[in-house]
């Protein structure tokens, strides 16, 4: 048991790594505010769980609206000391073919809701001078994945922000951890939950070949992923409050989580160095001389 009861804020709790998670912090004797859309769905949570309550958010609402929710949840215990940015969806299909509305619908639920989250709670962090933001990313923010771009580029935008913010609340006693996982065995590829395709009628014919790959793709992924939801919640537990496996360590900029986020992670960023050696002499060729 945690001999301080921390108090967490975790978003998209209905399911997966942030369902787990708030378990997790609530079976070591931490309180665990439950952020959902539809808190009445985490009745059963609650009450086999009396160190978690279900709170409304919606990060997907204006700004004014999230810091009303925030406000509200703020007065709960009168603070919050972990906030762990969770909730996302997964859009696919290519970009000729996604609207508009489907791009900011996106980018809003991936990366503006979060940044609107922390902006609306920033404040009081800042006034009591201490606070950890954690901010769930993913693997796909460190290459392309034809189908799947939206995605990935919401990431990567999230995965950019999340880590210049951590140098901008630095000085005012407040962390800052990115998470990327790799493939987990939650309803994030779910047709049905957290995976939105573009419509048939909105397809066309030139990309049916890369669709019925990216489709087939993502339909044998799901349910078959490697990362373990319950696993992976515990070691974001440990990292984050440097105990268990963490034990004594300090909190890490970046943690992958998962065999696979390692390996891509890795991989990608072997590519990156690997196309700069072998550019570097002809991009050199653009500078001034030097000394002059």
């Amino acid at each position: 048991m945690a001999t301080t009861s921390r108090i967490w804020l975790i978003t998209g709790t209905s399911s997966g790594l942030g369902q787990e998670l708030a378990k997790v912090a609530a079976k070591h004797g931490d309180r665990v505010l439950a952020a959902t859309r539809t808190p009445h769905k985490l009745a059963e949570l609650e009450s086999t769980n009396p160190n978690i309550k279900a709170v409304y958010l919606d990060h997907n609402e204006p700004p004014a609206q999230i810091q009303a929710a925030v406000e509200t949840i703020l007065a709960v215990y009168g603070t919050v000391d972990i906030v762990v940015n969770n909730a996302a969806y997964v859009q696919t299909g290519m970009l000729e073919e996604a609207t508009a509305e489907e791009t900011q619908r996106q980018f809003q639920a991936n990366t503006f809701g979060p940044l609107n989250l922390y902006r609306a709670l920033l404040p009081h962090l800042r006034a009591k001078g201490s606070g950890t933001l954690v901010t769930i990313g993913s693997m796909a923010a460190w290459y392309p994945m034809p189908g799947c771009n939206l995605y990935n580029a919401s990431k990567a935008a999230l995965r950019w922000i999340g880590l210049g913010l951590a140098g901008e609340i630095s000085p005012f006693g407040i962390r800052h951890c990115l998470v990327e996982p790799g493939f987990f065995r939650t309803d994030l590829l779910n047709p049905s939950a957290n995976i939105s395709q573009t419509a048939k009628s909105s397809r066309l014919s030139a990309y049916q070949e890369v669709n019925n790959t990216t489709d087939s793709n993502f339909a044998a992924f799901n349910g078959a992923q490697l990362g373990n939801p319950v696993k992976g919640a515990q070691v974001i537990y440990d990292v984050i409050t440097s105990t268990g496996v963490a034990e004594g360590k300090p909190l890490p900029a970046l943690l992958p989580l998962g065999s696979d986020a390692c390996d891509e992670i890795s991989k990608a960023a072997s590519e990156t160095l690997a196309a700069i050696e072998e550019w570097r002499a002809i991009s050199s060729l653009t500078d001034f001389p030097k000394g002059s």
